[in-house]
């Protein structure tokens, strides 16, 4: 399949929205195989680098007050359908293509899977998450399911990743109060919260949106009964390095250093110069 985005309107706005990015017939067998991931069913016989654990399969599976939403982190190392995807060179290239980059390459993976009941996402910005240089992010997000408003699809916050600095932790991704970071980040930049224009993915099933790692973004409750299940992919710049934070418990005056990274953890999915000697 052709895949192409307009980085000038992703470049203004901080993000694109595409109405289909892979088939239906995909999503219903990476459908299949989260079902398999969260039953601890790994075809490449490696377990994704997190998965849901006793206590939160229980309560995503209560339907009660308590439901809660799951994350899957890294199961394209797990799972051969998530790992064509992931790694497909196609979204390589549309990433690479948004960002103005050279060559991209995976940083992670993360599927949410958002129970009907299940409270909001809190909004946030994806690059504070990662430790890169540069610390460029582009994340590609997948609809699984058919995206509708009481489903509580993903929203953005449009223009917001011209904002200055702010972050959260990932212990704040389920607050009640799941607008207030980022309103409070609108307000340093003299926008009041009534003013601030905010965008759902309303996409089918294998639709996406693809936003800057800065722009902010959260979402709202499952008031469906359907679940909502989304596949994340977050792409870096080919040439980037990681910062190692130094162990404090050893030396305080330890400092951060950029260390090279590994293709087999992060894989190049992209390159430029690499098809370009091909046809050399």
């Amino acid at each position: 399949m052709e895949i192409s985005a307009d980085p000038a309107a992703f470049a203004e706005k901080g993000f694109v929205i595409l109405q289909e990015l892979i088939p239906r017939e995909l999503c219903e067998a990476l459908n299949s195989r989260l079902e398999c991931l969260l039953n601890g069913d790994y075809d490449l016989g490696v377990a994704p680098k997190k998965v849901p654990g006793a206590k939160e399969l229980r309560r995503f599976q209560s339907g009660g007050a308590k439901v809660t939403t799951l994350r899957v982190v890294d199961a394209w190392k797990a799972d051969a359908v998530f790992h064509q995807v992931v790694t497909s060179r196609q979204l390589g290239q549309l990433a690479a293509s948004l960002g103005g980059w050279s060559g991209a390459r995976v940083a992670e993976d993360q599927v949410w899977i958002k129970p009907p009941g299940a409270g909001p996402l809190v909004f946030h910005r994806d690059s504070p998450y990662f430790d890169f240089e540069p610390d460029d992010v582009i994340t590609i997000w997948i609809a699984l399911d058919d995206m509708t408003m009481d489903l509580g699809p993903l929203e953005y916050v449009v223009g917001s990743h011209r904002w200055g600095g702010r972050r959260g932790t990932a212990a704040q991704f389920f607050d009640a109060s799941h607008r207030q970071l980022m309103e409070d980040a609108a307000r340093h930049e003299g926008i009041h919260p009534n003013e601030i224009d905010v965008v759902p993915v309303l996409v089918p099933q294998g639709g996406a949106g693809c936003h800057n790692g800065r722009l902010w973004h959260g979402s709202g409750p499952n008031q469906s009964k359907r679940c909502r299940r989304g596949l994340g992919i977050h792409f870096v710049p080919e040439k980037v390095r990681l910062w190692m934070k130094p162990d404090f418990k050893l030396l305080e005056e330890t400092q951060q250093e950029l260390i090279d990274i590994q293709d087999q953890d992060y894989p190049v999915t992209y390159c430029e110069a690499c098809i370009e000697k091909k046809f050399l």
